[in-house]
């Protein structure tokens, strides 16, 4: 029987407690902020036990076809992260990281579906492929006030692979309307029928979480 990951949102207990991150007490290193609302990039870093606070950017996501599908992602998350940077200019130093992360199959890019109809179309084409990329942009800033001292923004790809499976199992998968608030329909955070092939599993997941952790260890 299929089985659906249904525990992805916690409560945010975890925040403020000090812990352990690349050898530091987490007390010792600048605040974070997630700028975002998204319940699986939250999950990301309560998993890490990373203490975080959440301030959402409100930025504008409209991508610019012009770039290629990396370059659009990549400034989607700066665009949330200099927003955020600017809500917090008064604040001193502090890490904002952001991200922005759609599914790519067959050369073309995917949001959320719209409807529960658009979910199961594209997930009929994609079951039994071993190539669904999740490309996600990332944006992470070390600033002090208004002043950018370290920056990263890369968009990084991860290659996924997706059971053949039938149409029970995905009416099953479909029925709780959760496939809405995932990029192309699907996430590995969610489901047991997608699998990481290459690439990060923090970039398959919602954001790249290492690029935080470098400037941490730095």
């Amino acid at each position: 029987m299929l089985k659906v990951k249904t525990n992805y949102e916690e409560e945010e207990k975890a925040f403020n407690r000090p812990q352990k991150l690349n050898g530091k007490d987490t007390k010792d290193f600048p605040p974070i902020i997630l700028a975002s609302k998204s319940a699986v990039r939250k999950q990301q870093l309560i998993d890490e036990n990373i203490p975080f606070e959440v301030i959402v950017s409100n930025a504008d996501e409209t991508p610019d076809e012009s770039k290629s599908f990396k370059d659009q992602l990549a400034e989607i998350s700066m665009r949330k992260a200099q927003a955020v940077l600017e809500m917090t200019k008064e604040r001193d130093t502090r890490i904002i990281i952001a991200a922005d992360q759609n599914i790519v199959f067959k050369e073309k890019m995917y949001g959320k579906p719209k409807n529960i109809d658009e979910a199961r179309k594209l997930l009929s084409k994609m079951r039994g492929s071993d190539e669904v990329y999740a490309y996600t942009g990332n944006a992470v800033l070390l600033a002090n006030k208004n002043e950018i001292l370290q920056s990263i923004n890369i968009t990084d790809t991860s290659r996924l692979s997706i059971d053949n499976i039938s149409d029970e199992e995905m009416e099953e998968y479909l029925k709780d309307g959760k496939c809405l608030t995932f990029c192309g329909g699907i996430s590995i955070f969610n489901s047991s029928f997608i699998h990481l092939k290459e690439g990060r599993l923090s970039t398959a997941k919602a954001m790249t979480l290492e690029y935080m952790k470098e400037i941490i260890k730095n």
